[in-house]
């Protein structure tokens, strides 16, 4: 029945919503974006040396109330929801780097009773009201606009998040937080299976980066180095399996409003040779342009079919 809603919703077309009202109200009626409440106390001076620099430190060392700033980014999150049902882009995939090795859908997030929300896709055809199938693919790591759900109050005790400073990042004063994977690492395509830091846009605690790498990584190559050194050899070469690692980096630079939305998104994987260098194994850049967003969600249009 969703996917069914999705294809109606992409087929007959978008309305665009008017400037401010962008978020609606739990009641259901539409209201302007709520403006921001102001930044909670910075961090004692030197905390911010300059644009390049960055400053680390523990929450309690720099007098910023870490429960503060949780409680006004599950309220940024709470927005990000709002939106998550009424939004469609196109979404570029590129795999290596071959330039001409790049397929488009027209992307958008529908409901599932699962995990909430997941992503849809269509082949992108440049003609919105020809019905196409939803495209299948799988990835080896989260959908982009699931961690602008990570700060949701529900959402928020499965992580543990470390305040470690200031830095600047494209002109944006943010505060960083540290994240803990609450799940062992498996196929890691939920955020919950990751650790990393997170950039948060110190004004309107709008997303600005992530950066993260599987749950207990560094201490499993560790043990996997060890392991790879120790296995049998043929000549100088190694016959067990080289150490696989990943990392996975996000950017949310699409300004729409006064929310920032995903550009994109790069998954990287590796593997380490003898030494415990890093060797590039492939890599996956996703792109996210065209940002159109609508009042009806995929639910509600399914409803009024019948």
């Amino acid at each position: 029945m969703h996917r069914t809603a999705a294809c109606l919703c992409l087929s007959l077309g978008l309305v665009l919503l008017s400037p401010g009202a962008l978020l609606k109200a739990d009641d259901g009626r539409p209201s302007a974006a709520p403006a921001p409440a102001g930044p909670p106390t910075p961090p004692s001076s030197g905390a911010l040396p300059d644009r390049n620099g960055s400053a680390d430190g523990d929450a309690e060392a720099t007098g910023v109330n870490l429960d503060d700033l949780l409680a006004r980014f599950a309220e940024k999150a709470r927005q990000y929801e709002t939106i998550a049902l009424r939004f469609i882009c196109i979404e570029s995939i590129r795999a290596g780097e071959n330039l001409k090795d790049e397929r488009r859908f027209d992307y958008m997030y529908v409901e599932a009773q699962e995990q909430r929300y997941v992503p849809y896709r269509q082949r992108h055809t440049e003609r919105p009201t020809r019905g196409v199938q939803e495209s299948a693919l799988n990835f080896e790591f989260p959908d982009s606009y699931s961690w602008t759900l990570m700060f949701l109050q529900k959402r928020q005790h499965i992580f543990h998040f470390r305040y470690v400073g200031q830095e600047w990042f494209s002109l944006r004063r943010a505060y960083v937080l540290e994240f803990t994977a609450p799940l062992p690492f498996t196929a890691g395509q939920t955020i919950y299976e990751w650790s990393g830091r997170v950039w948060i846009d110190s004004e309107n605690y709008n997303f600005l980066k992530v950066e993260a790498a599987p749950g207990n990584q560094e201490e499993r190559l560790k043990s996997e180095l060890k392991s790879y050194r120790e296995s049998p050899r043929f000549l100088v070469f190694a016959m067990g399996h080289k150490p696989r690692g990943s990392s996975y980096n996000i950017t949310f630079l699409n300004e729409f409003q006064k929310i920032s939305l995903p550009d994109q998104a790069e998954y990287r994987s590796f593997t380490l040779d003898l030494d415990g260098d890093e060797e590039w194994e492939g890599q996956t850049i996703l792109r996210y342009t065209g940002y159109r967003f609508y009042n009806v969600d995929a639910k509600d249009l399914l409803l009024k079919q019948h």
